[in-house]
Protein backbone atom coordinates (compact mmCIF):
# COMPACT_ATOMS: atom_id res chain seq x y z
CA UNK A 1 0.00 0.00 0.00
CA UNK A 2 1.20 3.38 -1.32
CA UNK A 3 0.24 6.93 -0.37
CA UNK A 4 1.03 9.97 -2.32
CA UNK A 5 2.09 13.20 -0.88
CA UNK A 6 1.21 16.48 -2.17
CA UNK A 7 3.81 19.07 -2.53
CA UNK A 8 2.82 22.06 -2.95
CA UNK A 9 5.46 24.66 -4.34
CA UNK A 10 4.80 28.48 -3.96
CA UNK A 11 6.85 31.05 -6.51
CA UNK A 12 7.15 34.95 -5.20
CA UNK A 13 8.12 37.39 -7.32
CA UNK A 14 11.82 37.05 -8.37
CA UNK A 15 11.26 34.00 -6.18
CA UNK A 16 12.39 36.61 -2.71
CA UNK A 17 15.39 37.96 -4.30
CA UNK A 18 16.02 41.54 -3.41
CA UNK A 19 15.78 42.78 -6.78
CA UNK A 20 13.32 46.61 -6.89
CA UNK A 21 10.00 46.68 -8.86
CA UNK A 22 10.73 49.26 -10.21
CA UNK A 23 12.80 49.34 -13.75
CA UNK A 24 14.52 52.48 -13.52
CA UNK A 25 15.94 51.96 -16.91
CA UNK A 26 12.51 51.36 -18.24
CA UNK A 27 11.60 54.31 -16.39
CA UNK A 28 14.88 56.46 -17.89
CA UNK A 29 14.38 55.39 -21.72
CA UNK A 30 10.32 56.63 -21.71
CA UNK A 31 11.20 59.84 -19.62
CA UNK A 32 13.58 60.60 -22.78
CA UNK A 33 11.72 59.60 -25.32
CA UNK A 34 8.25 61.57 -24.18
CA UNK A 35 10.96 64.48 -23.39
CA UNK A 36 12.46 63.80 -26.83
CA UNK A 37 9.23 63.65 -28.97
CA UNK A 38 7.98 66.74 -27.30
CA UNK A 39 10.93 68.70 -27.91
CA UNK A 40 10.60 68.07 -31.33
CA UNK A 41 6.61 68.58 -31.60
CA UNK A 42 7.22 72.27 -29.65
CA UNK A 43 9.97 72.98 -32.07
CA UNK A 44 7.95 72.30 -35.08
CA UNK A 45 4.73 73.89 -33.42
CA UNK A 46 6.68 77.09 -33.00
CA UNK A 47 7.82 77.16 -36.78
CA UNK A 48 4.40 76.97 -37.68
CA UNK A 49 3.63 79.52 -35.07
CA UNK A 50 6.15 81.98 -36.34
CA UNK A 51 5.21 81.09 -39.99
CA UNK A 52 1.56 82.69 -39.18
CA UNK A 53 2.16 85.13 -36.83
CA UNK A 54 3.63 89.47 -38.04
CA UNK A 55 4.87 91.60 -36.00
CA UNK A 56 2.76 94.50 -37.45
CA UNK A 57 -0.85 95.30 -36.53
CA UNK A 58 -3.57 93.71 -38.81
CA UNK A 59 -1.50 91.14 -40.31
CA UNK A 60 -1.30 87.79 -39.06
CA UNK A 61 -3.24 85.45 -36.92
CA UNK A 62 -4.52 87.96 -33.73
CA UNK A 63 -2.26 86.99 -30.23
CA UNK A 64 -5.69 85.44 -28.89
CA UNK A 65 -5.76 83.21 -31.24
CA UNK A 66 -2.22 82.07 -31.12
CA UNK A 67 -2.71 81.70 -27.50
CA UNK A 68 -5.65 78.88 -27.85
CA UNK A 69 -3.89 77.35 -30.53
CA UNK A 70 -0.74 77.29 -28.34
CA UNK A 71 -2.60 75.69 -25.47
CA UNK A 72 -4.23 73.27 -27.99
CA UNK A 73 -0.80 72.04 -29.17
CA UNK A 74 0.38 71.40 -25.68
CA UNK A 75 -2.53 69.47 -24.95
CA UNK A 76 -2.16 67.72 -27.77
CA UNK A 77 1.97 67.38 -27.25
CA UNK A 78 1.99 66.22 -23.68
CA UNK A 79 -0.60 63.66 -23.84
CA UNK A 80 1.18 62.14 -27.09
CA UNK A 81 4.60 62.31 -25.95
CA UNK A 82 3.76 60.83 -22.32
CA UNK A 83 1.84 57.93 -24.16
CA UNK A 84 4.52 57.03 -26.05
CA UNK A 85 6.79 57.28 -23.41
CA UNK A 86 4.54 55.47 -20.88
CA UNK A 87 3.92 52.37 -22.83
CA UNK A 88 7.89 52.45 -23.80
CA UNK A 89 8.18 51.84 -20.42
CA UNK A 90 5.68 49.08 -19.87
CA UNK A 91 6.99 46.94 -23.10
CA UNK A 92 10.50 47.35 -21.58
CA UNK A 93 9.72 46.26 -18.09
CA UNK A 94 11.11 42.47 -17.17
CA UNK A 95 7.69 40.63 -16.62
CA UNK A 96 7.67 39.45 -13.16
CA UNK A 97 7.60 35.60 -12.39
CA UNK A 98 4.30 34.39 -10.05
CA UNK A 99 2.67 37.62 -9.79
CA UNK A 100 -0.93 37.98 -10.54
CA UNK A 101 -2.45 39.76 -13.67
CA UNK A 102 -4.22 42.82 -11.45
CA UNK A 103 -0.51 43.11 -9.68
CA UNK A 104 1.72 42.92 -13.01
CA UNK A 105 -0.86 45.50 -14.82
CA UNK A 106 -0.94 48.06 -11.96
CA UNK A 107 2.90 47.82 -12.07
CA UNK A 108 3.28 48.17 -15.65
CA UNK A 109 0.24 51.29 -15.08
CA UNK A 110 3.09 52.68 -12.34
CA UNK A 111 5.83 52.39 -14.56
CA UNK A 112 4.36 54.79 -17.29
CA UNK A 113 3.23 57.20 -14.20
CA UNK A 114 6.81 57.37 -13.10
CA UNK A 115 7.47 58.30 -16.48
CA UNK A 116 5.20 60.83 -16.28
CA UNK A 117 6.73 62.22 -13.65
CA UNK A 118 10.11 61.75 -15.00
CA UNK A 119 9.55 63.57 -18.10
CA UNK A 120 7.97 66.80 -15.75
CA UNK A 121 10.92 66.86 -14.09
CA UNK A 122 13.17 67.24 -16.89
CA UNK A 123 11.09 69.38 -18.61
CA UNK A 124 10.50 71.56 -15.62
CA UNK A 125 14.79 71.89 -14.94
CA UNK A 126 14.85 72.87 -18.92
CA UNK A 127 12.22 75.73 -18.36
CA UNK A 128 13.78 77.26 -15.57
CA UNK A 129 16.43 77.26 -17.05
CA UNK A 130 15.24 78.77 -20.09
CA UNK A 131 13.00 81.09 -18.23
CA UNK A 132 15.79 82.39 -16.06
CA UNK A 133 17.18 83.87 -19.88
CA UNK A 134 14.14 85.35 -20.60
CA UNK A 135 13.25 86.86 -17.02
CA UNK A 136 16.73 88.54 -17.63
CA UNK A 137 15.56 90.27 -20.94
CA UNK A 138 12.49 91.04 -19.92
CA UNK A 139 14.06 92.83 -17.24
CA UNK A 140 15.90 95.09 -19.37
CA UNK A 141 12.93 95.37 -21.25
CA UNK A 142 10.28 96.13 -19.04
CA UNK A 143 12.89 98.94 -17.46
CA UNK A 144 13.32 100.63 -20.89
CA UNK A 145 10.54 102.45 -21.15
CA UNK A 146 12.23 104.94 -24.21
CA UNK A 147 10.15 103.99 -26.84
CA UNK A 148 7.14 104.58 -24.99
CA UNK A 149 8.81 107.73 -24.36
CA UNK A 150 9.10 108.63 -27.96
CA UNK A 151 5.56 107.53 -28.45
CA UNK A 152 4.04 109.89 -25.57
CA UNK A 153 6.47 112.67 -27.09
CA UNK A 154 5.40 112.46 -30.59
CA UNK A 155 5.03 115.62 -32.78
CA UNK A 156 8.11 117.31 -30.75
CA UNK A 157 11.45 117.52 -30.45
CA UNK A 158 12.09 116.81 -26.77
CA UNK A 159 15.35 116.32 -25.53
CA UNK A 160 16.94 113.21 -23.45
CA UNK A 161 16.08 114.82 -20.09
CA UNK A 162 12.28 114.96 -21.04
CA UNK A 163 12.10 111.68 -22.18
CA UNK A 164 13.87 110.30 -19.24
CA UNK A 165 11.41 112.38 -16.90
CA UNK A 166 8.59 110.46 -19.39
CA UNK A 167 10.60 107.10 -19.10
CA UNK A 168 10.57 107.57 -15.31
CA UNK A 169 7.06 107.92 -15.13
CA UNK A 170 5.93 105.31 -17.20
CA UNK A 171 8.11 102.77 -15.00
CA UNK A 172 6.59 103.67 -11.76
CA UNK A 173 3.56 102.87 -13.72
CA UNK A 174 4.47 99.41 -14.54
CA UNK A 175 5.55 99.20 -10.69
CA UNK A 176 2.64 100.11 -9.43
CA UNK A 177 -0.11 98.89 -11.79
CA UNK A 178 -1.44 103.03 -12.38
CA UNK A 179 -0.24 106.40 -12.40
CA UNK A 180 -0.63 108.60 -9.53
CA UNK A 181 -2.48 111.44 -9.90
CA UNK A 182 0.86 114.39 -9.78
CA UNK A 183 2.78 111.72 -12.19
CA UNK A 184 -0.17 112.40 -14.90
CA UNK A 185 0.07 116.34 -14.13
CA UNK A 186 4.17 115.52 -14.63
CA UNK A 187 3.80 113.61 -18.03
CA UNK A 188 1.16 116.06 -19.18
CA UNK A 189 3.39 119.21 -18.51
CA UNK A 190 6.23 117.84 -20.22
CA UNK A 191 4.88 116.51 -23.20
CA UNK A 192 2.31 119.87 -23.62
CA UNK A 193 6.10 121.61 -23.62
CA UNK A 194 7.70 119.83 -25.89
CA UNK A 195 4.88 119.12 -28.47
CA UNK A 196 2.09 121.77 -29.84
CA UNK A 197 -0.67 120.07 -27.93
CA UNK A 198 -2.46 121.78 -24.72
CA UNK A 199 -2.03 120.57 -21.17
CA UNK A 200 -5.61 118.79 -21.65
CA UNK A 201 -5.12 117.18 -25.13
CA UNK A 202 -1.30 116.19 -23.35
CA UNK A 203 -3.27 114.36 -20.50
CA UNK A 204 -5.56 112.60 -22.56
CA UNK A 205 -2.55 111.18 -24.29
CA UNK A 206 -1.52 109.93 -20.45
CA UNK A 207 -4.87 108.90 -20.16
CA UNK A 208 -4.58 107.05 -23.35
CA UNK A 209 -1.83 104.92 -22.53
CA UNK A 210 -2.10 104.32 -19.28
CA UNK A 211 -5.98 102.47 -20.69
CA UNK A 212 -3.87 100.50 -23.26
CA UNK A 213 -1.10 99.40 -21.07
CA UNK A 214 -4.11 98.64 -18.28
CA UNK A 215 -6.07 96.63 -21.02
CA UNK A 216 -2.95 94.57 -22.22
CA UNK A 217 -2.28 93.54 -19.04
CA UNK A 218 -5.80 92.40 -18.32
CA UNK A 219 -5.86 90.54 -21.52
CA UNK A 220 -2.51 88.60 -20.55
CA UNK A 221 -3.51 87.84 -17.03
CA UNK A 222 -6.88 86.08 -18.30
CA UNK A 223 -4.60 84.36 -21.11
CA UNK A 224 -2.34 83.37 -18.59
CA UNK A 225 -4.91 81.96 -15.96
CA UNK A 226 -6.34 80.34 -18.55
CA UNK A 227 -3.09 78.94 -19.70
CA UNK A 228 -2.02 77.86 -16.37
CA UNK A 229 -5.58 75.71 -15.89
CA UNK A 230 -5.01 74.40 -19.05
CA UNK A 231 -1.93 73.27 -18.16
CA UNK A 232 -2.49 71.75 -15.00
CA UNK A 233 -5.75 69.65 -16.86
CA UNK A 234 -3.62 68.67 -19.55
CA UNK A 235 -0.92 67.05 -17.09
CA UNK A 236 -3.67 65.23 -15.67
CA UNK A 237 -4.67 63.84 -18.73
CA UNK A 238 -1.24 62.95 -19.65
CA UNK A 239 -0.72 61.35 -16.15
CA UNK A 240 -3.67 59.03 -17.10
CA UNK A 241 -2.49 58.41 -20.50
CA UNK A 242 0.81 57.36 -19.32
CA UNK A 243 -0.10 54.98 -16.48
CA UNK A 244 -2.85 53.08 -19.26
CA UNK A 245 -0.56 53.07 -21.99
CA UNK A 246 1.69 51.52 -19.56
CA UNK A 247 -0.81 48.77 -19.25
CA UNK A 248 -0.92 48.25 -22.94
CA UNK A 249 2.57 48.16 -23.08
CA UNK A 250 2.99 45.40 -20.83
CA UNK A 251 0.39 43.56 -22.01
CA UNK A 252 1.90 43.82 -25.20
CA UNK A 253 5.57 42.89 -23.53
CA UNK A 254 3.28 39.68 -22.29
CA UNK A 255 1.80 38.42 -25.44
CA UNK A 256 4.99 39.48 -27.40
CA UNK A 257 3.31 41.32 -29.67
CA UNK A 258 4.65 42.93 -32.70
CA UNK A 259 4.99 46.31 -33.64
CA UNK A 260 3.28 47.28 -36.75
CA UNK A 261 6.29 47.73 -38.97
CA UNK A 262 7.79 44.45 -37.49
CA UNK A 263 4.50 42.35 -38.51
CA UNK A 264 4.39 44.18 -41.83
CA UNK A 265 8.08 43.31 -42.67
CA UNK A 266 7.68 40.30 -41.47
Amino acid sequence: MSSTEKIGVVVSDDEGSAHSYMEWGAVFAGAFVASAISLVLFAFGGGVGLSVSSPFPGQGAEADTLSYITMAWVLFVMIFSFLAGGYIAGRLRRPVIGATADSVEFRDGVHGLVVWATGLLIGAALSAHMAAGAASLGANVMTDNDADAAIMLRGGDADAGDRATIAAVLARAGADGELSGNDKQAAAEVIADNTDLTEGEARTRVDQWETTTREAADRARKVGAISAFLLGASALVAAAGAYFAGGIGGRHRDANAPFPWTRARA
